[in-house]
């Protein structure tokens, strides 16, 4: 049994990005506690809010280091037609079909016990997009899911509650019970308890371009590898004309942390490698300028 979640967003769509903390108690066929501050003070929790042709998406997900190295993942996919999301409680998976998760209004997954590989390939989805162009996202998810994890749990029953919402702050809590979709006897469940979540807006560096005619693309900014990483990672782009550009490192306020390299480039490939031994975990963002072009891709370091 497979589970292909896609999800496309319209070029140019509105969309927010948040930055926050999600945290729950477990229990079931596996037990514990799940919380995505990471060193006392460091969330890992990400949220976007994507605007659509006739439907509105609010995706939260998160990961979490347990005691003997394992990794569990959430993610939810809140379906509305108001954008930006307003206080509302949906049930899950709320109204659609069964048969096609996509169409649910409440998509929860819980992924306990993953390997620090699997969580590193699959995580990617959250934090890089497939043309590096964290500005305007015009594919969010991709292939999230391309088959069932034995580790895999779907969301059966529950509420998920946006209780509060300001110009900076979103707030709510959520319980919530999920079955494993293998067969088992007696079923694989799991319940979600106390379960909150408090999100802050981010937003991306302002970076301001003089106005010329829009001409053809002259740049690809590749997502960087590994990602999450620790505390190296590289980041790869190419350049088809000759012209100045910069590679820098802003952390999730928009401050710039680093300057890779500021110069003249010829036409090629190019790979600069990032050393983060020195900056705490967290998101970043690198972004390539080049004349009126700009690229950006999301890095997550994690120590």
């Amino acid at each position: 049994m497979k589970l292909r979640l896609l999800f496309i967003c319209s070029l140019g769509a509105a969309q927010n990005l948040y930055q926050g903390e999600i945290t729950f108690d477990y229990s079931g066929t596996v037990n514990g506690s799940f919380s995505s501050t990471v060193q006392d003070s460091i969330t890992a929790g990400f949220a976007f809010n994507q605007e659509g042709t006739d439907t509105s998406y609010f995706i939260m997900a998160a990961i979490t280091e347990q005691e003997d190295g394992g990794f569990d993942l959430f993610f939810t996919l809140l379906q509305d037609t108001t954008f930006p999301v307003q206080p509302r409680t949906w049930n899950i998976p709320g109204q659609g079909d069964l048969e096609n998760p996509l169409s649910l209004e409440t998509i929860v997954v819980f992924m306990p016990g993953l390997d620090s590989a699997f969580v590193t390939e699959l995580f990617a989805v959250f934090t890089d997009t497939t043309g590096g162009d964290s500005l305007n996202l015009d594919t969010l998810l991709t292939g999230l899911f391309l088959g069932l994890s034995s580790n895999l749990y779907l969301g059966l029953a529950g509420e998920m509650e946006i209780s509060e919402v300001t110009d900076s702050t979103l707030v709510g809590g959520f319980y919530a019970t999920l079955i494993k979709p293998e067969i088992h006897i007696p079923p694989h469940m799991v319940m979600i308890n106390n379960g909150g979540f408090v999100f802050s807006t981010t937003s991306l560096p302002v970076l301001t371009v003089k106005s010329k005619p829009k001409v053809p693309e002259k740049m690809m900014l590749f997502p960087a590898y590994p990602n999450p990483f620790n505390p190296v990672t590289a980041i790869r782009f190419s350049i088809e004309t000759y012209s100045n550009g910069s590679l820098r490192i802003f952390d999730i306020t928009g401050r710039m942390v680093e300057s890779l390299i500021n110069k003249p480039f010829s036409p090629g490939e190019y790979e600069i490698e990032w050393y983060a031994g020195g900056r705490p975990s967290g998101v970043y963002f690198a972004v390539l300028q080049t004349g009126n072009f700009v690229k950006s891709t999301k890095l997550v370091l994690m120590k």
